[in-house]
């Protein structure tokens, strides 16, 4: 049985929102990406007020896939009201090239993101970037969901750990998370 709340977490550019849509399509669970919530314009924070009555009331929905990398009571919610925890605990070495990757593209594209931001070259080489904070921040995010998600955890919620990107899709695919592959084919564009 899919379970009907998933917490999908894990640092910087490990696939979360990628994984969360192909899980969606495949489930028909909505999606919630957390940085829809929390991200004003010109990538100015809502209010911590705003930002927790806006997960309250996302997540007292009966389903839904969520992602994002949000700690302290963020996180706390989110594995209060999950049915299963998605762990995608990936190397920096594995994180960083995808940040590269995808944060070019996002830029040379003029991709918006959410409540309209774009991520711009300029953006890219400032003080704040998502370059320079990503990978200074993937360790801190690591032991932090070790401490929520390890097995020392008290809350009972199962998580599946995902270490290997080459182990994401079988292992979704085993719970019925992602469509069974056939003849060779990968139907999803997994992390």
């Amino acid at each position: 049985m899919i379970p009907k709340r998933i917490a999908l977490v894990g640092p910087v550019a490990s696939g979360k929102s990628t994984l969360a849509a192909e899980i969606a399509g495949h489930t028909g669970l909505p999606h919630l990406d957390l940085d829809d919530l929390f991200w004003g314009a010109c990538w100015t924070p809502v209010a911590p007020t705003t930002f927790q009555r806006r997960l309250r009331d996302a997540l007292t929905t009966e389903t839904w896939i969520a992602d994002g990398n949000y700690g302290g009571p963020a996180g706390e919610v989110l594995l209060q009201h999950a049915e299963l925890a998605i762990w995608l605990d990936l190397p920096l070495r594995t994180c960083l090239p995808r940040l590269l990757k995808r944060s070019f593209r996002r830029a040379a594209y003029g991709e918006e993101l959410f409540a309209g931001n774009r991520e711009t070259f300029r953006h890219l080489f400032a003080r704040d970037s998502i370059l320079l904070w990503g990978p200074a921040h993937h360790r801190r995010h690591r032991r932090r969901w070790q401490h929520l998600l390890g097995p020392v955890r008290t809350h009972g919620l199962p998580v599946l750990r995902l270490t290997k990107p080459t182990a994401v899709a079988p292992s979704l695919r085993a719970i019925s998370l992602l469509p069974t592959a056939t003849n060779g084919e990968k139907p999803c564009r997994t992390p």
